[in-house]
């Protein structure tokens, strides 16, 4: 089982257990299968944070390894003759998109794509990241935001284009997105956007009348906290399952008869809300159609 330390090079397509994945320690650039470790100095916009640019192959980039080789977001995306930031979306990534190696396989899907995208991290309050009730395809419970009010958690801005947005809407299912105005998000560098958007499914898993957040996500909050390894045993444990926990995994994956029957366990612990906070979009606004100020 996967609880601390998980490995960086195995996503939950791999394994359920690495569900959400391991969280980098710094803000990042995902660009060419690897991360490159962004400064984070306070006060300074979005694209003139400094990157330090790794030339190795392993997927943490910089944010395990030195690199003397330094640009800005800015002077990074003119040089790969990308489109500028301010033509991008900031979009939140709080579940497996934040996972080095779920990024990997999910661009593997569509290698001519381009996968230049900025992990910014950064504050949300009134919101968690809970386990949703149902199941991935992979056979883990996935993330959905909720409202918790007083909670603080950890949550990661980036910043994509429109060819970008839609391969991510093609691996999100049942979400959809929603737009968030109220200035509940701030950037570790203290920059906030008028508008920032993410994946919505108001479906959460209710375990003994609370929701549960997960271990790996850093925050402050009322709720529980587990692993999704221990949410798995749980589920095995509560839908009777007699064989050894990778059997039980096995099924949960390919077994579509066994999905049913869990799926219709976990419609039974369900509870539907509503979130004030992320309210239904009336189209996608790029940075420079919003206002952007440091807190």
């Amino acid at each position: 089982m996967y609880r601390e330390n998980k490995p960086t090079l195995i996503g939950p397509y791999d394994h359920p257990d690495i569900y959400p994945g391991p969280r980098p320690s710094s803000s990042f650039l995902y660009h060419n299968g690897k991360a490159h470790r962004i400064e984070e100095k306070e006060n300074v916009p979005v694209e003139k944070q400094v990157v330090h640019y790794a030339q190795g192959d392993d997927v943490t980039g910089t944010l395990a390894f030195a690199s003397s080789e330094q640009y800005t977001v800015e002077e990074l995306v003119g040089k790969e003759g990308l489109s500028s930031i301010e033509d991008r979306i900031p979009l939140l990534a709080y579940g497996s998109n934040v996972c080095l190696a779920q990024l990997r396989y999910k661009f593997s899907l569509n290698p001519d794509l381009s996968d230049f995208l900025l992990y910014y991290r950064a504050d949300l309050t009134d919101t968690d990241i809970v386990a949703g009730s149902f199941l991935a395809p992979y056979g883990a419970l996935p993330a959905v935001i909720a409202p918790v009010k007083g909670a603080k958690t950890e949550v990661w801005v980036t910043f994509v284009d429109r060819e970008q947005l839609e391969l991510l809407n093609r691996t999100e299912g049942s979400y959809v997105l929603r737009e968030h105005q109220n200035g509940k998000l701030t950037l570790k560098t203290g920059e906030q956007f008028e508008r920032v958007y993410a994946y919505y499914y108001p479906h959460a898993y209710l375990r003994k009348g609370s929701f549960v957040r997960f271990m790996d996500i850093p925050g402050e909050s009322k709720l529980p906290s587990m692993w999704q390894a221990d949410l798995l045993n749980e589920l095995k444990t509560m839908i009777g399952y007699g064989g050894h926990r990778e059997e039980f995994i096995h099924e949960l994956r390919w077994d579509g008869s066994f999905r049913k029957k869990m799926t219709t366990m976990l419609n039974g612990l369900d509870e539907t809300f509503d979130h004030p906070d992320w309210v239904e979009p009336k189209g996608f606004h790029t940075l420079k159609e919003m206002t952007r100020s440091h807190k």
